[in-house]
């Protein structure tokens, strides 16, 4: 009788980057002729109990070396890492569907940076995981920072933890009915196009709602400030309050919002759970604890980033030249 033939396991290296920080973790091809899609897609496979253990470590893990060389090639990679990727539902960054489920990073005017977040932490259900794949690396800047919210929450003042942990955030949210207005179209944000499914999809998740005289969707969601992961145990920073407040923009943008919208039209913005408003110095505190604890290095052509999304936060780097990062969830 002839027995199948197994394939050899997949050659790796691991290390740290060149700071010496802990997040990432890094693995790379052991054999430069065994670096393409394929023995990646292998690798996750036969290494999956290693790779897991590694995110819940340190946060998230860089697959640096390997030649995935395309939007296709790394739905394949993703799918590898998180069988069942997400819909981008409920999100607010403006982005482009590339195929099934992959899109592109936040589509933001390049000169700007993109504050630290874990992404939808405002939702019921937020992914599990992120995985980012760089295809176009920027000529300058464009970096990825993250940050581990394990230690955001240690690192956070007292009683600034204290006021976030025990009030909870409610987020407010205008989705305008076309393009004329500004933002995302509730179409947009929920991948919906039935009135009557986003009403079910929003009872279901405890948003409150209300459609305005123009066809706006109005939102309103009172969700936790910090969580506690659901396989470490751990209690992590995990709210988007310093990225949703008016505060987040330019002085001389948000003054201009404010007069065009008003506050109580304002496209995001967020308040504590009780209604009451958040103050500017305490959310740059909390931007200062985020980016003070950040980790940023550069991006390189073919990198896959997978990231647990309730252990890090994610944000981006003003840039020069083209760049195109995209991304997967679930």
């Amino acid at each position: 009788m002839f027995g199948f033939l197994q394939s050899k396991p997949v050659p790796f290296e691991t290390s740290l980057l060149p700071s010496g920080d802990a997040l990432p973790f890094v693995i790379r091809p052991g054999d430069p002729k065994r670096r393409g899609k394929k023995e990646l897609v292998k690798l996750i496979e036969d290494e999956r109990a290693m790779i897991d253990a590694k995110v819940l470590e340190h946060g998230g893990v860089l697959f640096r070396g390997f030649a995935v060389d395309s939007a296709k090639e790394f739905e394949q990679v993703a799918q590898a890492l998180i069988p069942s990727l997400k819909p981008y539902v409920e999100g607010q960054s403006p982005r482009t569907k590339i195929r099934g489920n992959v899109y592109t990073s936040t589509e933001y005017p390049k000169q700007l940076k993109i504050t630290l977040h874990s992404e939808l932490s405002y939702v019921k259900d937020p992914p599990p995981n992120l995985v980012f794949y760089s295809l176009i690396p920027a000529d300058k800047g464009g970096e990825t920072p993250i940050v581990d919210v394990r230690r955001v929450y240690e690192k956070m003042p007292a009683a600034l933890r204290e006021k976030f942990e025990t009030r909870n955030v409610k987020y407010v949210k205008n989705m305008p009915a076309n393009e004329k207005g500004l933002g995302k179209t509730w179409m947009d944000h929920l991948e919906m196009t039935d009135k009557a499914e986003v009403e079910r999809y929003l009872t279901a998740n405890g948003i409150e709602f209300r459609w305005l005289d123009d066809g706006t969707l109005r939102t309103e969601t009172i969700r936790p400030a910090v969580r506690t992961h659901p396989k470490t145990g751990e209690t992590v920073w995990y709210n988007q309050a310093n990225l949703w407040h008016v505060t987040n923009f330019a002085e001389k943008r948000r003054e201009t919002l404010l007069k065009v919208c008003g506050e109580d039209r304002l496209p995001t913005h967020c308040y504590y759970g009780d209604g009451s408003k958040m103050t500017q110095e305490d959310l740059d505190m909390v931007r200062k604890v985020m980016w003070d604890n950040a980790q940023i290095f550069p991006w390189e052509q073919g990198d896959v980033l997978i990231l647990d999304n309730i252990l890090t936060a994610h944000g981006r780097m003003p840039f020069e030249g083209e760049r195109k990062t995209l991304v997967a969830m679930g």
